[in-house]
């Protein structure tokens, strides 16, 4: 059906608008649109897909009162994207290279509702501009540095992608590094943007969190019309974009849209971008399909929580940095009895770091001990005896019967000791009480367990053993983190 300029109606539809939705909302939304009767509807032209669904959910409503209100009667509105506009020639320059592929970079809109000015992000700031984060010292934030990242068996695949996205950007195109929470993601993603910075040319790496991705992407329509493409030049003018913790794209759709068409561009032009979640992408369902698909064509890889040697290289480290000398003894006693993902051991470090300004030997297990004790009742929610068993059963695939039981073997007596050590880890109980639990045993033989524990994990001599207390740790720490 042909669509009527019918200019006749505009100057008073619109004016009749700006006394309902206010002079602020038009100027912002319906600078650039256009009213034009059609038949027996009025329909309201649009620039793009996202003001076509964000004036729809918004906005229609107070349209159809407005031409109620002239007409006398209830007249059908419709929000159109403008064949005209959408469909126009395009220039041969690089910024109008951005909508060649338009189908490639269409977007939707609904889930933005606020539609704020600034979306603050995980660190509790304010977004700022792209390029606010682009040196070590813009706004303050300190970059690590890639050289300083412990690689270990739970990392290393991760670090491998990380030096072929460094020495052939854009081979694999996109990245998406996941993992539960300490375990290096941002690190690792921190230390590939340093080495792009001291290797850039003229053009400079780009790092964002994902509210900021989406904050810069909705203002961009805010500011101007077609400012949405201010953004997209900014991050196609860079050797390299990361966006933190794409998880936080759930409820998104646009902005999942928007880095669909993102993708496609950069990699287009050979531009690496590299990505992070909390997750694997089979438990982010929320995904459109079209930015899955996207990340699925490129490369996924893991990031699993630290082994003992792993944490005990990254502790080693961050005492020198302090110039803080900590006996290999007391080193590796606070790693396996105190800490289970790197921010932990940082703050076990504080502690000792602490007490060692204030006088306190640090030299002593006993000691140590003391200082670090605090580390247990900071937890969010205590663990009981009942959890212990209950995870270590599930990890060793034996009974709970099995861990309170008079049996002797490997195969129950290993699990035994480890539920022991982990309830004197990780609760307040008594020796006496943990034995109680555990089958009426002495505090003597809790002790013994113990110790002997401590040894394994000291000496490293049983990986698998060693294995299955990480699994059993991450089981009874996942609520708290």
């Amino acid at each position: 059906m042909e669509l009527t300029t019918g200019k006749d109606i505009e100057p008073a539809l619109r004016e009749q608008l700006v006394r309902q939705i206010g002079q602020r909302k038009f100027d912002r939304w319906f600078t650039d649109v256009t009213f034009v009767r059609r038949d027996e509807e009025i329909a309201v032209l649009v620039s793009n897909p996202f003001l076509q669904e964000w004036i729809t959910k918004h906005y229609r409503h107070e349209i159809g009162r407005c031409c109620q209100s002239l007409f006398d009667k209830e007249v059908p509105v419709q929000i159109l994207v403008d064949p005209q506009v959408s469909s126009s020639p395009q220039k041969s320059t690089e910024a109008d290279d951005l909508t060649l592929n338009a189908d490639s970079i269409r977007f939707r809109a609904g889930e933005e509702a606020a539609a704020p000015v600034a979306v603050p992000n995980r660190r509790g700031q304010t977004s700022k501009t792209v390029s606010s984060r682009k040196t070590d010292r813009a706004g303050g934030r300190v970059f690590a540095s890639y050289e300083t990242f412990v690689t270990g068996v739970s990392n290393s695949a991760a670090k491998g992608i990380a030096d072929i996205a460094i020495s052939r950007p854009g081979m694999l195109n996109p990245v998406l590094i996941y993992g539960p929470t300490s375990v290096g993601k941002t690190h690792l993603l921190e230390g590939v943007y340093s080495e792009f910075r001291k290797n850039r040319g003229q053009k400079t790496p780009k790092y964002l969190t994902a509210d900021e991705f989406t904050g810069q992407f909705i203002r961009g329509f805010q500011e101007k019309p077609g400012g949405d493409r201010s953004l997209r030049l900014r991050l196609l003018d860079s050797n390299l974009v990361i966006i933190e913790d794409i998880q936080n794209l759930e409820k998104r759709e646009a902005t999942q849209r928007e880095l669909s068409g993102l993708i496609d561009l950069l990699r287009a032009k050979g531009i690496q971008i590299m990505m992070s979640a909390d997750r694997p992408l089979a438990e982010m369902t929320f995904l459109k399909a079209e930015l899955r698909t996207r990340l699925e064509s490129g490369i996924v890889c893991a990031i699993e929580s630290p082994d003992r040697e792993t944490l005990l290289r990254v502790f080693r480290q961050m005492a020198e940095k302090r110039n803080l000398r900590i006996p290999d003894e007391i080193a590796r006693f606070v790693v396996s009895r105190f800490a289970t993902h790197a921010r932990q051991l940082s703050g076990a470090l504080n502690l000792l770091h602490a007490a060692y300004l204030t006088g306190t030997d640090i030299s002593a297990i006993d000691s140590v001990s003391a200082v670090l004790g605090t580390l247990i009742p900071c937890r969010q929610m205590p663990i009981s005896l009942e959890e212990i068993e209950n995870a270590v059963a599930s990890v060793f695939g034996i009974s709970a019967k099995d861990l309170q039981g008079r049996s002797r073997s490997r195969a129950c007596s290993y699990p035994r000791m480890l539920a022991m050590w982990l309830a004197r880890r990780y609760t307040r109980c008594a020796l006496s009480e943990i034995g109680r639990h555990f089958g009426g045993r002495s505090h003597s033989t809790v002790a013994a367990a113990q110790k002997k524990v401590d040894l394994w994990l000291e000496k490293g001599e049983m990986n698998d053993f060693s294995d299955s207390v990480r699994r059993t740790e991450q089981i009874l720490t996942s609520r708290n983190r």
